[in-house]
């Protein structure tokens, strides 16, 4: 079949009362149905949070009016899979987002709807060994100016969980929640591990001189190397088996079937 076949095989034909054809027939309309332009694409700041941080992936159906400026408006979430996980707004807030070619009826743009698939795909959450502390262990004293500077820089923060729970249905985030409190630890304990953390991989004397308010750009560098605290902490907490156990109860108790997007 010749490309022109094709093109005209891809229009809806009707009849058009304004023309007519040799034999006296009204000549046909041509409607061309909307398609997408830009069309709508989830990125990692679109995905729900709490979704995302047990590793799971969506398909949601969304249906949007699209206008004669090739604008679309008034969508909605048709289909949602798995449900509850805040999929549906996000799905939304991504489709509207996106541009249209309108419809047109000989030419003339029109209002219209069109329907389209927006998946979500994450990364699959594996089990991952955390890695021992191979080096020296800190002395008390040591500890003692970790605690200090720790004390001389204020109380850490309490985790906000709300935030990550904030796509979920209201009940779903009282029991996802009383999950977080048992197999994460509180504030004390994350200060204690800091505090390890510090004295693990700061001199002593370092220590000491910023809990005294003494810094140096040399410190402030040295402060800010993340990773190397990390590696500190690792041994302590196994945050993955903790979020691998989180997914395994959300998925036992609610649906959360993964489906991996066409």
């Amino acid at each position: 079949m010749s490309i022109g076949a094709l093109l005209s095989a891809a229009l809806l034909i009707v009849g058009d009362p304004s023309a007519t054809q040799a034999d006296g027939s009204k000549a046909p309309t041509v409607i061309v149905n909307p398609s997408w332009r830009t069309p709508p694409v989830a990125t990692g700041d679109d995905y729900p949070a709490f979704a995302w941080a047990i590793g799971i992936q969506a398909r949601v159906e969304v249906e949007c009016v699209t206008t004669t400026l090739g604008l679309v408006k008034d969508c909605k979430a048709v289909r949602e899979t798995p449900a509850g996980l805040g999929f549906g707004p996000a799905a939304v807030a991504i489709a509207m987002r996106g541009r249209v070619s309108p419809r047109r009826v000989d030419g003339v743009a029109t209002d219209s709807r069109i329907m389209t698939r927006i998946p979500f795909s994450t990364d699959p959450l594996v089990r991952v060994q955390p890695k021992p502390w191979h080096g020296e262990e800190p002395t008390p004293a040591h500890l003692a100016a970790a605690e200090a500077f720790l004390s001389f820089m204020g109380k850490m923060p309490e985790e906000d969980f709300d935030a990550l729970l904030v796509a979920l249905p209201e009940a779903r985030r009282a029991v996802v929640r009383s999950w977080i409190e048992e197999l994460f630890p509180n504030r004390e304990r994350t200060e204690a591990m800091f505090i390890r953390s510090l004295a693990r991989t700061i001199p002593q004397r370092t220590l000491e001189r910023w809990a005294g308010g003494e810094w140096s750009e040399k410190d402030l560098t040295e402060f800010e190397d993340v990773t190397a605290l990390g590696v500190a902490m690792e041994d302590q907490f196994d945050s993955n088996a903790a979020f691998l156990e989180l997914r395994r109860r959300y998925c036992e108790r609610y649906d959360c079937s993964t489906v991996r997007p066409r």
